[in-house]
C-alpha cells in the first residue's frame, strides 16, 4: 500500500513539473489580470499601446547556466545579477541597423547573448520556473514584464527585468504561423513565438515593417 502511495505521489509530482513547465510557455492568466499587472508596471506619463503572450523561438540558442538570471522575486536561488533597466541596457544599441548578406544562418537569434536581443533571450530564461512573461509596447519603450508565478508561489507581483526605448527597435517581420522577429538598433535581432496572433501582429505593427535581409540572414541561392 505505501509503495502504490508512493508511485500515485510521483505521477503527481510529475503532472505538476510538466503544468510549470506550460506555464512557461503557454500564458495563463486572463486579460484582466494581465492589464492589471501592466497597469503596475507602466510609468507615469506612458500609455500602454499594444502586448502579446510571445516566447523565444525553440530555435534561440540554450542560455548556458552561468549567464542565466535570478527571477528577482528573492528565490532560493544564488543571486544573480540582473540585466535591464539596472545596467541601462539601452546602452547596448550604441551601433546601427546595418542589414548585410553574408552566408551564416541566424535561424531565430542574431547578435550573441550580450547584444540587446540577446540580453532578451536571458531575461525571458530565468532560474526559477514559472513565470509568466509578457512582452509590452508602451508610448515609450518595448518591454518584457515578468510576474511572479508557479506551484506553490502566489501569482504577482510584476517586475521589468529588460526594456529599451521604442527608438532603439528599428526593424520588425512576420514569419508566419504566429512568430514574429525584432530588430535592435545593435543590428541584433530575435525570432519569438506568439500566443494569439492578433496580439503579436499589433505589436510588431508598432515598429518599422523590413522583410529583409537582416544582419546574418542565410544568403539566397
Amino acid at each position: 500500500m505505501a509503495k502504490e502511495f508512493r508511485d500515485i505521489a510521483g505521477k503527481a509530482a510529475k503532472v505538476v513539473a510538466q503544468q510549470a513547465r506550460q506555464r512557461g510557455i503557454f500564458l495563463s492568466l486572463s486579460d484582466d489580470e494581465i492589464q492589471s499587472f501592466l497597469s503596475g508596471v507602466v510609468e507615469a506619463g506612458e500609455r500602454l499601446e499594444a502586448y502579446a503572450d510571445l516566447r523565444p523561438h525553440p530555435d534561440c540558442p540554450k542560455v548556458p547556466r552561468r549567464r542565466r538570471v535570478q527571477d528577482g522575486f528573492g528565490g532560493k536561488t544564488p543571486a544573480r545579477k540582473m540585466a535591464g533597466a539596472g545596467v541601462e541596457i539601452a546602452a547596448f544599441a550604441t551601433g546601427a541597423w546595418e542589414p548585410d548578406s553574408r552566408a551564416r544562418l541566424a535561424p531565430a537569434l542574431h547578435g550573441g547573448l550580450d547584444s540587446v536581443a540577446g540580453q532578451l533571450l536571458v531575461q525571458f530564461n530565468p532560474v526559477t520556473s514559472g513565470c509568466e512573461h509578457v512582452l509590452a509596447v508602451t508610448s515609450q519603450r518595448l518591454m518584457l514584464v515578468r510576474i511572479r508565478g508557479g506551484v506553490g508561489r502566489k501569482l504577482g507581483p510584476a517586475i521589468v527585468p529588460w526594456w529599451v526605448q521604442r527608438a532603439q527597435v528599428s526593424a520588425s517581420r512576420r514569419y508566419g504561423q504566429g512568430d514574429l522577429g525584432l530588430g535592435f538598433a545593435d543590428s541584433s535581432w530575435i525570432r519569438l513565438s506568439g500566443g494569439v496572433s492578433a496580439r503579436g501582429e499589433a505589436l510588431r505593427a508598432c515598429f518599422p515593417d523590413v522583410p529583409g535581409p537582416w544582419p546574418g540572414d542565410k544568403k539566397r541561392r
